[in-house]
């Protein structure tokens, strides 16, 4: 066998599993692995994760066949700003997509949501004594349609209408212990230090460009009531959520499964309100230019609609829920949950290079949609204000 790996966490996965990984693949027990190669591909700035493409060549019957595998680590990075904690009942539990991929549950889902075929997981330490978490599953770069047309939100939407709707009608939640809790709290609790500087911002040259007076009093508001936000979400009826569906993280469809969609990245799994599940597909959807702003009412309006189709064909019937679990997550995750990273890459110039890397725009592309984005969360901030009596 011949091998072109850089030096990379792959690097610490032996030879005897790689034959098991590819023998699985294949589903061929004779199947030798002839030539191996690795790429990484850069995923952003998510926490501790390292993501690898992995190709090569084995055995056939005839000839030699091409394979490809993805393998994702997971390392304890404690630079990061989530997936950093070792404790399983945490929102940022660093092995928790880890252990999502060995469940029963997650690779027997039914669809039209279902996830990638998982080749294996495993474990292990690295030479500096660094513990390492990985997960192998098949390449679903061929499946990989973005950007999508318009109408594609409203059917992702019902598919996941469909999906939260089965634990809402009659399906018993997962109670893992690894899952995760509380969620949408710890995401937006990680704004508190950035609260007290929110005054200041709105005179600097780029984060003022963002950050406006009227929306600052507008978030410290949201802030004060956040309290009285997590307990209406509370008392809405409960679901199984991926938490982090939007284009990036979905591959949609194929020749052999037309109706069906492939979600990736469940590290955010856990059960939680219904209507929050569409705060990713709408709100990073918008973050990441996945979607203009011109469409983005349009957008939300299509995401509801689909939604509430989804749940209504698994046999859920709510109504006003709906809206009230959505407008609450989102103004949560995508207003006060947005501090860290917008600040973070507008106080200073120094992230350019990464903006454009991780948007694929340019930097004052970036920031005029951030501006955008943030101006549409305050008018929804400004929305919840009549149901919960503010």
């Amino acid at each position: 066998m011949t091998t072109d790996i850089a030096e990379s966490y792959v690097d610490y996965i032996d030879d005897v599993t790689w034959q098991r990984l590819v023998s699985a693949l294949l589903h061929s027990e004779r199947a030798e692995i002839i030539s191996r190669h690795t790429h990484e591909i850069f995923v952003g700035v998510g926490a501790g994760t390292r993501l690898y493409r992995v190709t090569g060549t084995a055995t056939g019957r005839r000839r030699p066949v091409h394979w490809t595998i993805i393998i994702k680590v997971l390392t304890l990075d404690q630079l990061s700003f989530q997936s950093i904690s070792t404790d399983q009942s945490s929102w940022d539990y660093w092995k928790r997509e880890w252990h999502v991929y060995q469940s029963r549950w997650q690779q027997q889902l039914a669809g039209p949501l279902v996830a990638p075929r998982c080749l294996a997981t495993g474990d292990l330490l690295a030479e500096t004594d660094e513990e390492l978490a990985w997960i192998a599953m098949e390449d679903l770069a061929a499946m990989d349609h973005r950007p999508w047309p318009h109408g594609r939100f409203r059917e992702v939407a019902r598919q996941l209408g469909i999906f939260n709707g089965a634990y809402l009608a009659g399906t018993s939640l997962p109670t893992d212990p690894w899952l995760s809790r509380d969620w949408l709290r710890g995401w937006t609790e990680e704004a508190g230090p950035l609260v007290d500087v929110l005054p200041t911002v709105s005179s600097h040259p780029v984060a003022g460009k963002i950050f406006t007076k009227e929306l600052i009093k507008d978030l410290i508001e949201l802030w004060e009531q956040r309290e009285r936000l997590y307990q209406v979400l509370d008392q809405l009826p409960r679901t199984l959520c991926h938490n982090d569906v939007f284009p990036r993280n979905l591959f949609v469809g194929n020749a052999g499964h037309p109706d069906r969609s492939v979600a990736i990245d469940w590290a955010f799994c856990g059960p939680a309100p219904v209507g929050q599940e569409l705060t990713a597909l709408v709100g990073a959807s918008q973050a990441f230019l996945e979607s203009r702003p011109k469409r983005w009412d349009d957008l939300e309006r299509a995401c509801l609609d689909g939604y509430a189709e989804g749940l209504r064909l698994a046999g859920w019937h709510g109504s006003d829920e709906i809206l009230l679990g959505y407008l609450l997550s989102s103004v949560l995750r995508f207003g006060l949950g947005s501090l860290p990273p917008l600040l973070g890459l507008t106080m200073t110039t120094d992230h350019e290079d990464l903006v454009v890397r991780v948007f694929g725009c340019s930097y004052q592309e970036f920031v005029g949609n951030a501006a955008a984005f943030v101006q549409f969360k305050q008018r929804r901030i400004q929305q919840t204000k009549t149901p919960l009596g503010l």
